[in-house]
């Protein structure tokens, strides 16, 4: 059989499996290893498998991951969260809809500590939605915050999305971080005006909230002071060369802990769920990697990444008309699968088609991150919708989903800005790794 045709009928047998509801790194194992059976024959097949695991969770690059997920998680179980929610609904609460700015700003700042979005979108859920309902805050809107406020977690970093990406783009982890954060502040003010606009149209959506005086705002910072260290101790030694990605997640991991003993939230219980959580969470990462490896190696072999890379220059077509029905396919794609899985499913595939029209990998990276944004808010399998209902269980799902579509709005402005302007996304990198963007 034609390599080009396996690998479309392996595609299309994978997505069943994804809708029959087969694990996503099982099902890409599966097609995988099948698919490379039938080009190269069941001993190689058998010998890729062999070896796969082994060589992708050894991966030095790849520990990373559950270093940033357990300083994530002595983070939540310390009661960051709660501190940092509480100082920016003193310092933004009395505005109107000012709880969802503090929501919003309190997500991005959270996000910076935990890097996922799910994660992120249940602790603020926690934390926010009773204070907003204390106010008679509108469901859409409070639940459509905290959603929204939830991806923030894979853009700014540490973002384990940009750490898999990384990885498979073979791209340093360092400089992808520095590449959020300008994103990752425009996308929180834009998420702030449509706060904003929403409240004016709609005063009812979001009335203020109580007054405080400047000494308790200013005494509320206190609160922020773990953030500060963590953020200032982990990115700003990585930016600045002090220490390797992998050596600021341990740091980053150790510090949390510190603060989880200091705050009085240590104990048997809190560190076993912890840990817990960390395993479930790295173990279903390298689930993926493995799965999503085993894909890659057939999808090669078949030759398909070079084939569509062809297409793309002998076409004739613009490089952004191609870079726009990219990120029309990721962000469909993202409607059914999870940002994490789908990073890991498509790169392969399409990176090498950005890169043979000149698409620098760092930009493309903050772009497919958005895309996979907009992918965990909406229907049908919006992750952090879901989430945000399993917090608000008398929320009916309708109502979060009417609640995101101002948001949306304002992530498909982001977009538009980021592709129009791709030194926001390279500046930074260059400032602190010399990095040297590439030009279509």
């Amino acid at each position: 059989m034609d390599p080009i045709l396996l690998s479309v009928i392996g595609i299309a047998v994978f997505l069943v499996l994804l809708f029959l509801g087969l694990h996503i790194g099982l099902s890409m194992a599966v097609v995988g290893f099948l698919g490379f059976a039938l080009v190269r024959g069941f001993p190689a097949a058998f010998s890729l498998l062999k070896t796969t695991p082994f060589t992708t969770c050894a991966s030095f690059s790849l520990s990373v991951i559950p270093l940033f997920v357990l300083m994530g998680q002595f983070a939540y179980y310390s009661g960051i969260s709660g501190d940092l929610y509480n100082a920016c609904y003193k310092w933004f609460g009395r505005v109107r809809g000012g709880l969802g700015v503090s929501t919003l700003v309190s997500c991005a700042l959270f996000g910076a500590i935990c890097g996922s979005a799910t994660a992120t979108t249940a602790t603020m859920g926690t934390v926010a939605l009773p204070e907003m309902r204390k106010y008679k805050y509108k469901s859409a809107l409070s639940t459509g915050v905290i959603s929204v406020g939830g991806t923030l977690g894979i853009m700014i970093p540490p973002s384990v999305v940009f750490i898999v990406y990384g990885t498979l783009a073979d791209t340093s982890i360092g400089a992808l971080f520095a590449s959020g954060i300008i994103p990752g502040i425009i996308i929180t003010v834009l998420f702030i005006i449509a706060v904003a606009v929403v409240t004016k149209i709609d005063p009812e959506a979001g009335p203020m909230g109580e007054k405080f005086t400047l000494k308790e705002k200013v005494v509320s910072l206190k609160g922020c002071l773990p953030f500060v260290i963590l953020f200032i101790l982990v990115l700003g030694g990585i930016f600045a060369g002090f220490f390797t990605a992998s050596e600021g997640g341990a740091i980053g991991a150790f510090v949390s802990f510190i603060f989880l003993i200091l705050r009085r939230k240590a104990n048997l219980k809190t560190l076993f769920m912890a840990l817990e959580d960390t395993v479930c969470t790295t173990a279903m990462i390298f689930t993926i990697m493995i799965g999503a490896y085993l894909f890659g190696y057939f999808l090669n072999i078949s030759n398909i990444p070079a084939v569509l890379a062809d297409w793309a220059v002998t076409s004739g077509a613009s490089p952004y008309l191609v870079l726009a029905l990219i990120l029309v396919i990721f962000a469909i794609l993202g409607c059914f699968i999870d940002a994490l899985p789908l990073v890991v499913i498509l790169v392969p595939i399409f990176l090498p088609i950005m890169e043979t029209l000149g698409i620098d990998r760092v930009w493309f990276g903050v772009l497919i991150v958005m895309v996979a944004m907009i992918g965990l808010i909406t229907p049908p399998v919006g992750m952090c919708c879901y989430v945000m209902a399993g917090v608000a269980k008398d929320v009916p799902l309708t109502t979060i989903f009417k609640g995101i579509v101002p948001f949306l709005i304002a992530l498909g402005v982001g977009l538009v800005i980021m592709i129009a302007v791709p030194n926001l996304s390279t500046l930074l990198p260059s400032i602190f790794y010399d990095y040297v963007p590439a030009h279509m």
